[in-house]
């Protein structure tokens, strides 16, 4: 019933109810430009900093008891993934510099010590690295996408969980990949998006005692041009369920309101775009979605931000077969009219 939040150095523990301090502690450095949560696991915060490091805290006390310093630095900006008691997650330097990815057990080897230097269970380096690039991990391999460097080659690696072995990889992707790979296990694939506009299906299967990627195809997103200079990019981690995949979409200009940003609905049976919805801004994160609704109405309900100031927040309702938005608001600019996901909520003034 507790929220966990940072400022500064600082991260705190705090009273959801009264917004009272409960525990402090230090972190030992800032977030950078994480743009991330922490990550709870075995009763432990886990937290990127700058320079290319995770502290870990006790989730009840909040001590620091371990810190990673990676030898390349960098951004910590992918969301920290953790399976069977480790931690993967990757770094950002530039376009053109090396960054790893790494495994980290969560083992407290040296309780007494609060910033134990802690040693990673295995790298992986990549030039280009690793930017919002989130990580699936299960017991028999992690699949994590890259982004695409100077070469403009982004990699989809299947690698070892325990030793960081390459098991297999496919490459030609059209740009950065810059979302979590995201398992679906009614389809039984792996889903992301990418930067040059795309949203990707790929399949895994055991072969020859270890495991390989077997297919991988694309299906190509839209925001209303054809220049491929302008893509309908996206760094959206697909929420997928009952078949449907939900994504952001950037219009023509990232920052330019009501510029092709829209909220795609596929329909993965059919491997097609079922429709999208205009936005004023970038729907630059991944949308919630709850199924609190679908009993009475079958209908599931996904919450979605514009990055876009003020920031407005927006529901898409939404059920198998639907073809169209039907729960919207009509938005006006420059003498069109636009009909959005449903707006809950647009800040204003001081908010």
């Amino acid at each position: 019933g507790n929220l966990i939040a940072y400022a500064g150095t600082r991260i705190l523990k705090i009273d959801k109810d009264t917004g009272a301090v409960l525990y402090e502690g230090t972190m030992a450095g800032t977030s950078s430009f994480a743009i991330n949560n922490s990550t709870y696991a075995e009763g432990m915060i886990l937290v990127g900093l700058s320079n290319g490091r995770i502290q870990a805290f006790n989730a009840d006390t909040l001590e620091s008891l371990w810190l990673y310093t990676d030898p390349l630095g960098g951004q910590p900006n992918c969301p920290i993934t953790v399976s069977d008691g480790y931690a993967y997650t990757g770094f950002w330097n530039s376009e053109i510099k090396n960054a790893s990815f790494v495994c980290i057990s969560l083992t407290d080897e040296d309780p007494g010590e609060a910033k134990e230097a802690k040693a990673p269970t295995w790298r992986y380096v990549q030039k280009g690295g690793f930017y919002w690039a989130g990580a699936y991990a299960c017991d028999d391999f992690v699949i994590v996408g890259t982004d695409d460097g100077d070469a403009q080659c982004s990699y989809l690696y299947l690698l070892d969980p325990l030793t960081g072995k390459v098991l297999d990889f496919k490459s030609g992707f059209d740009s950065d990949i810059r979302s979590t790979i995201c398992y679906d296990s009614v389809t039984k694939a792996y889903y992301f998006t990418s930067k040059g506009g795309t949203f990707y299906r790929a399949k895994v299967e055991a072969q020859n005692g270890s495991y390989a990627i077997t297919a991988c195809d694309g299906l190509k997103l839209d925001n209303g041009s054809d220049d491929p200079a302008l893509p309908p990019m996206s760094t959206s981690t697909p929420v997928v369920y009952n078949s449907r995949a939900y994504i952001g979409v950037s219009g023509t200009g990232q920052f330019t309101q009501y510029s092709g940003h829209n909220i795609t609905v596929i329909d993965l049976e059919n491997w097609e775009i079922a429709y999208k919805v205009p936005t004023q801004g970038y729907p630059q994160t991944s949308g919630l979605l709850t199924t609190a609704y679908e009993q009475e109405n079958g209908y599931v309900y996904v919450y979605f931000f514009d990055n876009y100031t003020p920031g407005t927040l927006r529901v898409l309702r939404d059920k198998p077969g639907q073809t169209a938005v039907d729960y919207r608001t009509k938005e006006s600019f420059s003498g069109q009219s636009y009909y959005t996901p449903y707006a809950v909520f647009t800040p204003y003034d001081k908010q």
